[in-house]
């Protein structure tokens, strides 16, 4: 199989490191990847919009929830696979009653920022399953809590463009069938609105997939490039 680069997007308050063991993992199963980490800079890592080297090899852009939405229409228009962990079109997309209240949670956490922003990222990394000391010394408090309300309003607010999917070649939507911060209802959202997409569910995962379950991750995208090449 041809060697793969990936583009690693994160979502919100987080940063590169929920890939950290992304490395690690793909060496466990022999898979040869040359891994580039976008960086919000949240917190105490830069900023860092990385893009394709445009050589010959599988380009695969990995967003994790929020990241959708953060990722640039050329990255999406340079990648042979789109890989959706944990994401959503709009978040607060359900019904009436599912609505009123992730609406509601946001706006909780839009007005308790900028009280007490270390207690909210870490209730909100407590909901996405992380372990309790999961980037415990950066969080209080955030370097850039400034972009961290953006970013939230932004979650509040955006609704991905469908179209924008179809400008990459395929579509890959991982999700936890446990996720509490972007219930899977999301996942089967996407797969109705985006062309060419398939949808793999962890039975087990929640919100925090690609922290916990990298390798489970990294096998659905092999197994998914291995079936597209045939």
């Amino acid at each position: 199989m041809a060697d793969m680069e990936l583009i690693l997007q994160h979502g919100w308050a987080i940063d590169s490191g929920i890939w950290s063991q992304w490395k690690e993992s793909a060496a466990k199963i022999d898979l040869k990847l040359n891994i580039k980490f976008a960086e919000r800079g949240y917190f105490s890592r830069p900023p860092l919009q990385a893009m394709f080297s445009g050589e010959d090899n599988l380009q695969v852009l990995v967003v994790h929830s929020l990241g959708l939405h953060l990722a640039s229409k050329a990255q999406i228009d340079s990648s042979d696979l789109l890989v959706i962990i944990g994401g959503f079109s709009n978040f607060h997309e359900g019904s009436a009653r599912e609505s009123k209240i992730s609406r509601t949670s946001v706006r909780r956490m839009l007005h308790k920022l900028n009280q007490s922003p270390a207690q909210v990222i870490a209730d909100f990394y407590a909901r996405c399953g992380f372990p309790s000391d999961y980037h415990e010394q950066d969080i209080s408090p955030p370097e850039n809590l400034k972009l961290i309300i953006e970013d939230l309003k932004l979650l509040d607010q955006s609704t991905f463009n469908p179209d924008w999917s179809s400008l990459a070649g395929e579509v890959l939507i991982l999700h936890g069938e446990n996720d509490a911060i972007a219930p899977v209802r999301h996942a089967h959202r996407l797969n109705e609105l985006c062309k060419r997409s398939s949808i793999q569910l962890h039975q087990d995962g929640n919100h925090a997939l690609p922290y916990l379950q990298p390798t489970w991750c990294l096998e659905k995208i092999r197994a998914h490039c291995l079936v597209a090449q045939r």
